[in-house]
């Protein structure tokens, strides 16, 4: 009665580890790993985040485009008189000149004015040269100071885009 029983397992030899197997072991670790590894990466890169609505204005696009009458304007060119005339149209996120149909003229009734928009850009565009126009930089260069002009003249219209729709320099 004081022998073991069969199916108990002998003591282990000093030095040696108790584990049987140590490769689940190691396929477990690797696992728990991997997941971390890959929450961390999600976590940090993939994620959907909250856009500030700093960035988002700068992002989203226009909500309105209000399209304008034709310009005609004699550009800065000293050696020859050169013209423009171009048609655009803005995208804008603010108030909108609303113009209603008169018998004798049309009336703008909101603070905006379409004279003051005119009025704008017609300078911006009297200031450029043929040259200047005729390159693609100069072009995007143009629109941007469009925008800036707008901006500080007429802020309640809030000019966010330009789009040229007829674009024409004599030479």
């Amino acid at each position: 009665m004081a022998d073991a029983p069969e199916n108990s397992t002998p003591p282990p030899a000093p030095g040696k580890s108790t584990s049987r197997k140590p490769g689940k072991r190691r396929v477990a670790t690797a696992a728990v790993l991997l997941i971390g590894i890959g929450s961390g990466v999600w976590w940090g890169f993939v994620r959907p985040r909250a856009v500030s609505s700093e960035n988002q204005a700068r992002t989203a696009p226009a909500r309105t485009v209000l399209p304008l009458e034709s310009f005609t304007v004699n550009l800065a060119d000293l050696e020859e008189g050169r013209f423009l005339r171009a048609t655009l149209a803005l995208g804008v996120d603010g108030q909108l000149p609303t113009i209603a149909r008169g018998e004798t003229k049309p009336v703008e009734t909101s603070q905006v004015s379409m004279a003051t928009i005119r009025d704008s850009i017609l300078t911006v565009l009297a200031q450029c040269t043929s040259a200047q126009l005729l390159t693609p930089e100069g072009k995007t260069k143009l629109k941007a100071d469009l925008i800036n002009s707008l901006n500080r003249d007429v802020p309640d219209l809030r000019a966010r885009e330009v789009y040229f729709t007829e674009f024409l320099v004599q030479r």
